[in-house]
């Protein structure tokens, strides 16, 4: 295979995954700035800090919810709300629904009892995927001996090979330009 298409095909992996990237962790830092009160579309991404809701959801797991209609929130449904009472005043939690009636009433998997029963208003929306990868990268961000292996040192493995080409590229142009100026003398 020609040198120049698999460079080609490298670069294109590069910029696609830089920009998958750029938008995940915009997204993150945007619902973290924002306090979880924006979505995009409708869907919000949640971390979980709890170990609550194990085996379904372990700590650093990274979910992705939908705003749903209330009449569409059924007993079984795991969904994010923000606490307002008790020990979850102000909390962003992730509990399945157990009962509804005029209120919601939730509980985590490994809890004993179930939490203050909430208002629709409350619910940010029903857990719809769990994002192995994101979750998979949150667990190394929490892990500093794990991220500086599997994330610190190939990514500077990369700089460093990304400033050899550019020195390298540069190295090559200066020599051609210097080739042309010997050629115009010459003539």
């Amino acid at each position: 295979m020609n040198k120049n298409i698999i460079k080609t095909i490298f670069k294109a992996i590069k910029i696609i995954l830089t920009v998958v990237v750029v938008i995940i962790l915009g997204a993150v830092i945007l619902q973290r700035v924002s306090n979880n009160k924006i979505s995009f579309f409708g869907y919000g991404i949640y971390t979980i800090i709890s170990e609550s809701m194990k085996p379904e959801y372990e700590i650093g797991d990274m979910l992705v919810s939908k705003e749903i209609p209330e009449k569409d929130i059924k007993v079984g449904d795991d969904i994010v709300y923000i606490g307002k009472s008790g020990e979850y005043d102000g909390k962003v939690i992730t509990h399945r629904v157990t009962r509804i009636d005029d209120k919601i009433h939730t509980q985590g998997l490994s809890n004993y009892r179930e939490d203050p029963a909430i208002e629709y208003s409350q619910v940010y929306g029903k857990v719809v995927k769990k994002l192995f990868l994101l979750s998979l990268f949150s667990k190394l961000m929490n892990n500093s001996l794990l991220f500086y292996i599997i994330i610190f040192v190939p990514f500077t493995i990369l700089v460093f090979f990304d400033i050899k080409g550019i020195i390298k590229d540069k190295e090559e142009l200066e020599k051609k330009k210097s080739k042309r100026k010997i050629d115009n003398t010459e003539s």
